[in-house]
């Protein structure tokens, strides 16, 4: 790879800039937040079998009771704390525990005893927690009745008197457990996805804007194509074509200084066939190069866009046009007239012709690199001012590299935040070594920005070529 092609800095450590880093980081998590959504999903699903398979209940009787004590000079608050205190010691002992349990007529107890004070008075809490709901509250009302005759070689004499009893308990607690689980996991999922997203950002070398690719390569920057926003409805399945009524004036003020800056570089050469290329499919490389088409008529030249992606032939989509076309095999292969196959724009004031791809895409790329491709180019030289050619992406496919020797100027086309750097490069570098000249690359996707322009649309550049041929 020539030094011509990147940047030695590309190695050094970016600085960081925290607001930029935010801006990424949710540019990011906006492109991908699908990821964090299914992974609380699938997570919390998961919490939610694994809990509705495998949960053991666990009902909880309670009841809340108040001690007093007949023994001269005790307390009962402190006599109530005393119990809460040696409780434990006494149910280990085997004393109250063997005592419940010949009671009830079990071998063993059910559940599981806790008592607890509630402090500075002489109130207890009991509860017993077991499997069955039954089970647990014949188990609470035995150690209320038992308990004082135990507890009177410690404490003296005592007597409870319920205060409040929750009866046979109805929730498992399933439900609660459920929540907790079901939540807990949610959350772990968002938030592996939120660390993804993060990995996914820092790992992922793409150019994200002017900057990054100033540091990447030396080849001219042509300009930035802001985030093209649909604004009627029932339009999504069109493409963006800058003769749109209500064409975003933003986008079409970055297609005019695109142009601008690509005829400076044109200016005084004969060179006039621009092959518009990417680094893989997405990128935009078909809308970058049907709107040039439209600004360099705009200008009141003679323009013929050539459709030669093949595999993937994406003009008349963009362009919004309508009906059937043959295509660029059937003219090459001499199915086809070429004046048959062309669409004019003549009816809207430009001189623009349009030789479509095929309706059915074609695996025949060798067509591309033909003697007849050669010479249809060599005769529409003749024809026209300015040919542009949509080609294939070049750092995926062969088919871009065929079409080089016929062209003289490459536009490349880089989405923002998409293809990784080492695609890009390697793309770049193949043009290079191939021996076409690079006139700039163009960023598509970028920030959204005011030009503060007004009104420019179709009728804006109908005139501008009325007024070229006046």
């Amino acid at each position: 790879m020539s030094n011509s092609t990147y940047r030695s800095s590309d190695t050094t450590p970016d600085k960081i800039d925290i607001t930029v880093f935010l801006d990424d980081y949710l540019t990011a998590l906006r492109k991908r937040w699908i990821i964090p959504v299914l992974l609380a999903l699938i997570l919390g699903l998961f919490s939610w079998f694994r809990v509705s398979t495998s949960y053991t209940p666990q009902y909880k009787a309670e009841c809340t009771v108040s001690v007093s004590t007949s023994t001269p000079g005790n307390d009962s608050k402190l006599t109530a704390g005393q119990i809460s205190r040696t409780f434990p010691a006494i149910l280990t002992s085997g004393i109250l525990s063997d005592r419940i349990a010949e009671d009830m007529g079990v071998s063993r107890l059910p559940g599981t005893i806790k008592v607890t004070n509630v402090s500075g008075t002489n109130f207890l809490t009991i509860s017993v927690t077991g499997k069955n709901a039954l089970d647990v509250y014949n188990e609470l009302q035995t150690v209320i009745r038992v308990y004082p005759s135990i507890a009177r070689y410690v404490v003296g004499e005592t007597q409870f008197e319920i205060i409040e009893d929750s009866g046979v308990p109805e929730d498992s607690g399933k439900a609660v457990s459920m929540r907790g689980s079901i939540l807990k996991y949610s959350g772990a999922g968002l938030a592996a996805g939120l660390l993804y997203v993060f990995l996914f950002m820092v790992t992922k070398r793409t150019v994200r804007n002017h900057k990054d690719l100033s540091e990447m390569v030396n080849t001219p920057y042509l300009g930035t194509l802001p985030v093209y926003r649909k604004k009627k409805r029932g339009d999504g399945d069109s493409g963006i074509s800058i003769l749109e009524e209500n064409v975003q004036q933003d986008y079409l003020e970055a297609v005019r200084t695109v142009r601008t800056r690509l005829e400076r570089r044109m200016k005084g050469t004969d060179r006039k066939v621009i092959m518009v290329t990417s680094s893989i499919p997405g990128e935009g490389k078909s809308t970058v190069a049907g709107n040039l088409a439209i600004s360099f008529a705009g200008q009141g030249k003679k323009v013929i866009l050539l459709d030669c992606d093949i595999r993937n032939p994406s003009q008349q989509e963009v362009l919004n046009i309508k009906g059937d076309y043959p295509g660029l095999e059937k003219v090459l292969s001499g199915e086809v007239k070429l004046s048959d196959a062309l669409y004019s724009y003549e009816d809207r004031g430009f001189d623009l012709l349009c030789l479509l791809g095929a309706q059915d895409p074609s695996e025949h790329i060798e067509i591309l690199g033909s003697e007849q491709m050669r010479k249809l180019i060599a005769m529409l030289r003749e024809k026209a001012d300015v040919i542009i050619l949509d080609t294939p992406p070049s750092a995926m496919l062969a088919d871009a590299m065929l079409m080089v020797k016929n062209a003289d100027l490459a536009v490349y086309v880089i989405m923002c935040d998409y293809a990784r750097r080492p695609v890009i490069l390697r793309g770049i570098t193949e043009l290079n070594e191939a021996g076409v000249k690079i006139a700039g690359c163009v960023l598509n996707g970028g920030k959204h920005h005011n030009y503060g322009y007004g009104s420019y649309g179709y009728t804006s550049y109908q005139k501008e070529a009325e007024n070229k041929e006046e």
